[in-house]
C-alpha cells in the first residue's frame, strides 16, 4: 500500500479521536440499523472493550504496510475465535457502514481523497465503486 494511503488513513483516525465515542454510536447504531445480522455476528458475543471502533481502526491500520488492503487484516481477524462467523459477504457491509461512519464524523476533513484512501485500504485499487450517502 502506498505511504500516501496510509498517511492519510492515519491523519483521519487522528481527526476521529476527539469524537470517537459519537462515531462509535454512529457506526454501531448504523449497522444494527442496516444490517442487524451482521451486527449480532460482528457484535454480541465481543466485550465492550472489544467493540470501540476507533480502537479496532487503529490495531488495523497499523499492519497496513504489512497486509495490503484491510480486507486481508479482517479476512484473518474473521479466522479467530472471536468472529468466526464473519464471512466474505460480510466484508461489504462493514465498509459501507464504516463509511457511512466517517463521512458523518469527520465532515469536511472526509476529503475525496480520504475517502478514497480508505476505499483502497477497505478493497484494494480494483474494487472502487461509488458509495451510498443515505
Amino acid at each position: 500500500m502506498e505511504e500516501r494511503t496510509i498517511s492519510l488513513i492515519q491523519s483521519s483516525l487522528d481527526d476521529l479521536s476527539p469524537v470517537s465515542q459519537k462515531a462509535q454510536e454512529l457506526f454501531h447504531g448504523r449497522l444494527l440499523d442496516s444490517y442487524p445480522e451482521v451486527y449480532r455476528l460482528f457484535f454480541m458475543d465481543t466485550e465492550p472493550e472489544e467493540r470501540r471502533l476507533v480502537k479496532l481502526l487503529g490495531f488495523v491500520s497499523c499492519h497496513l504496510r504489512h497486509t495490503g488492503a484491510i480486507a486481508a487484516t479482517v479476512r484473518i481477524l474473521a479466522q479467530s475465535d472471536k468472529v468466526f462467523r464473519l464471512i466474505e459477504a460480510h466484508y461489504e457491509a462493514l465498509a459501507e457502514t464504516l463509511l457511512w461512519t466517517l463521512r458523518r464524523s469527520l465532515t469536511d476533513s472526509f476529503t475525496i481523497e480520504v475517502e478514497r484512501a480508505w476505499m483502497r485500504a477497505l478493497w484494494g485499487t480494483s474494487r472502487f465503486r461509488p458509495m451510498v450517502v443515505a
